[in-house]
């Protein structure tokens, strides 16, 4: 239950109630102490249903389809949507009138900064990082909080989270570019992977990468930093990070290095002298290569966090994994269909195709791909997709592909959004062939996040899949 707000709290503007919940929790967690609130997003009430449901009775005022100056003048803080970009002309006139700008991140992470935390962020892979690796440890603490990027409010959960039991934490580069917290924290922080995504919103690659690099610059030299090695890229984050490093690999670790690799079909751990085989490769819940960052960072994680070496292995094979992740999906006798609607990016939908070129002929796969362009690197993909049956394109995105394969004189066909192209897809796909939903590109301009289009994508295998069986 919220109190009712006192003149001597601070005065909370919350800019921006969010896709995923967040903004809707934060509000509710700041008016149950009392803050006087106020909240403002450009979108009108009818895109904000769910969220204006939350916050539904509390004592606060809106203001939906506008920004209003008064708002900026009224506050004390402005909590930030991680959406809403640095350049944002009301940002500077928030800080121009003295308001303290932060994050609902930042406010729970006040709550917080004790608790043993493995933060996670990268480009690929993250979220799955982050919710194995609180899987293996809530086998040991079974309280073990996952928050962040995953959704839901951080906040609300600082205000009940046991100090005795650890937190892992998603942060995407919106999140880390705005992250302010206290030194010492956190005690272990995990990069599985980093590639380039975001350059709509960042701008360059330099920019993105010392966003996600942000995260390492609060850590104590008691701290630890999990690493890929052999990586270009790690040489820059290992000395900007205050923390110890630790590495990762797919291969045996140098002799002079201390980290999780495989070895064969071994999970293997060196630490201080000693190795341990921790699991071998049928505990793991997952086999692509591509996934394996992941799955290491993931335990290195755990077990920095206390979990047993004896518990790895079982808490590995009972790890159900996330969905929208190379899902097969129930099918006609005969086809296949394959839900990777996680993949937002080109690399993603690369290693999806180079997965299954071991498995299937490249003609029998028809790439299902589109959405809102961020601007990266398409190359690899099309020449990965030269002797593939042709994709179902849509969206910007997928209109730039589209340019792009018909350079190479291959041919593709473009769709009216999402729904069309999935359609047109399912209704000439033959038999033998395998239907694969790698989108590629942002869900943006049309949906409020990837998890609401992969729904619509089985939604329609499922009435397909029903009218061929009829």
């Amino acid at each position: 239950m919220s109190q009712a707000p006192s003149p001597s709290l601070p005065r909370v503007l919350v800019m921006g109630l969010g896709s995923f919940g967040g903004g809707s929790g934060c509000v509710r967690a700041l008016a149950k102490e009392g803050h006087p609130i106020r909240v403002t997003d450009l979108r009108p009430a009818t895109a904000l249903t769910e969220a204006l449901a939350e916050i539904e009775g509390l004592p606060i005022s809106l203001t939906l389809g506008e920004h209003r100056a008064e708002d900026f003048q009224w506050a004390d803080w402005v909590v930030v949507n991680p959406a809403v970009p640095a350049e944002s002309p009301w940002l500077e006139r928030a800080r121009a009138s003295g308001c303290r700008l932060t994050t609902e991140i930042n406010l729970a992470l006040e709550r917080l900064h004790a608790v043993p935390t493995l933060a996670v962020t990268g480009t690929h892979g993250k979220s799955t990082c982050a919710a194995l690796a609180a899987h293996l440890l809530q086998g040991r603490f079974p309280h073990t909080a996952l928050a962040g990027n995953l959704g839901g409010s951080f906040l609300a959960l600082a205000m009940e989270h046991p100090a005795d039991q650890p937190l892992v934490l998603e942060l995407s580069s919106f999140q880390t570019e705005r992250l302010e917290v206290a030194a010492g924290w956190p005690k272990v922080a995990a990069i599985p992977s980093l590639g380039a995504d975001h350059l709509d919103r960042h701008g360059t690659l330099q920019a993105y990468h010392q966003a996600k690099r942000r995260l390492l610059q609060f850590q104590s030299p008691d701290d630890l930093t999990l690493l890929p090695d052999g990586e270009d890229w790690t040489t820059s984050f290992a000395a900007a990070g205050r923390g110890r490093c630790l590495w990762l690999s797919q291969r045996p670790l140098p002799a002079e290095k201390e980290g999780w690799y495989l070895a064969g079909d071994q999970l293997q751990e060196r630490r201080k002298g000693q190795e341990t085989t921790l699991s071998r490769a049928p505990d793991f819940p997952f086999s692509e290569p591509y996934r394996m960052p992941s799955l290491l960072a993931a335990v290195a994680g755990a077990r920095l966090l206390g979990l047993p070496a004896a518990e790895v292995a079982s808490r590995l094979a009972s790890f159900p994994g996330l969905p929208h992740r190379m899902a097969r999906l129930p099918a006609p006798q005969g086809f296949r269909l394959v839900d990777n609607g996680v993949a937002t990016h080109p690399e993603p939908t690369l290693a999806a195709l180079q997965h299954l070129a071991g498995q299937e002929p490249a003609d029998t796969v028809v790439l299902v791909a589109g959405g809102k362009d961020k601007g990266l690197d398409l190359n690899p993909l099309c020449e990965a997709l030269k002797n593939h049956a042709p994709c179902h394109l849509f969206g910007a995105g997928g209109q730039r592909l589209a340019e792009h394969l018909r350079q190479r004189s291959l041919s593709c066909h473009l769709h009216d959004g999402t729904q069309a192209a999935v359609q047109a897809a399912l209704e000439g796909l033959e038999p033998g062939q395998l239907l694969l939903f790698s989108p590629t590109f942002a869900s943006y301009d049309e949906f409020l996040n990837f998890r609401e289009r992969a729904r619509v994508f089985q939604e329609l295998c499922r009435n397909w899949t029903h009218m061929r069986n009829c």
